[in-house]
């Protein structure tokens, strides 16, 4: 046999070489999407609101939560705008790794559907729950100057004079919105929404009796009304916030089941490994349960939820219905 040429062993050697670095390059990619090394880089988390706000907090709590447990740099990014649908779509379109994550609420993702003609993804098909990590309470709130000192007198006005009296919302599909969507389902009363530039402005005018009421984040109105500025008259939750012990909930004043939240979640694009949500998932969960993550949030007026991957799922399809049934034209 003859022995092979210089130039044929040159050829031989190089392919050889190349070949295992194509290799090795494979292995690293695929070691990268296997749990046990994620995350191999530094993980984003893009919030859909400016810094500072109730949101956001959440959003850093975790960050700094799991930045712990991973050892590697857990970075917020404030994407606010567009009632989150710009973060969304960010978080939709990245390498699907695992490590671009977004913070999302009800309103992108079980709201705007149904009230836009077209989004840039699709909710149900383009997104992968991971975590509930939060849910922020609500209360209906007045001026402090108001007559109305109670939820069921509110409603008997709004019952004798429908459509007359004005609510605060920070726009059509956030939570002021649909908080009052829900209790005037609830009710059967009707008031007329007026809009505003955001959760402050809306506040403000109750504040200023500008409006009668509107339903708003606990967080965003303890201080006022610890203040004497505003008067709540309902929390949406089942039972009363430990916070506000002396405001009862609607379901204790003649409305039982009427039980809302908006939740907080994680969510990412729905190409991520199964595997992989499911580390992220396990290890938010050590987080969210923590007694510092949870008295972080109820510091804020919020309270520490968890829901796993599979039943934040559940939630976003139950959601989904019954919000169609409220917006769907």
């Amino acid at each position: 046999m003859l022995a092979p040429s210089r130039c044929a062993l040159r050829r031989l050697v190089s392919g050889s070489l190349l070949l295992a670095m194509l290799l090795a390059v494979l292995m690293g990619s695929a070691s990268a999407q296997t749990p046990a090394a994620f995350p191999g880089k530094t993980v984003k988390i893009i919030v859909p609101y400016p810094p500072g706000g109730a949101g956001d907090l959440i959003g850093r709590g975790l960050a700094a939560g799991l930045q712990n447990i991973w050892g590697k740099p857990v970075l917020v990014e404030n994407q606010a705008g567009a009632s989150g649908i710009i973060a969304v779509e960010t978080s939709v379109r990245a390498q699907p790794d695992g490590t671009t994550l977004v913070l999302v609420s009800p309103t992108p993702t079980t709201v705007l559907p149904f009230m836009m003609d077209k989004l840039p993804y699709d909710p149900l098909k383009d997104l992968a729950p991971v975590a509930i990590i939060g849910a922020i309470p609500n209360i209906l709130v007045v001026s402090a100057n108001s007559p109305y000192k109670t939820f069921k007198e509110l409603i008997a006005a709004a019952k004798a004079a429908p459509g007359a009296l004005d609510y605060a919302s920070s726009g059509k599909g956030q939570s002021h919105h649909m908080m009052m969507e829900y209790m005037m389902r609830a009710t059967g009363v009707s008031l007329n929404e007026i809009p505003y530039k955001g959760g402050a402005p809306a506040l403000m005018a109750v504040a200023a009796g500008e409006v009668k009421a509107a339903w708003v984040a606990v967080s965003t109105a303890l201080a006022q009304i610890r203040a004497g500025q505003l008067r709540g008259l309902a929390v949406s939750t089942q039972d009363r916030f430990a916070a506000l012990p002396d405001v009862p909930s609607v379901a204790e004043q003649g409305f039982p089941g009427f039980d809302f939240v908006f939740w907080m979640g994680i969510m990412g694009s729905a190409k991520i490994p199964p595997a992989i949500v499911r580390k992220i998932d396990a290890d938010i969960k050590t987080v969210v349960n923590s007694e510092s993550y949870r008295e972080s949030l109820n510091k804020l007026g919020n309270l520490s939820r968890y829901e796993s991957s599979e039943q934040f799922n559940r939630t976003i399809r139950d959601e989904f219905a019954r919000n169609k049934a409220i917006l769907a034209p």
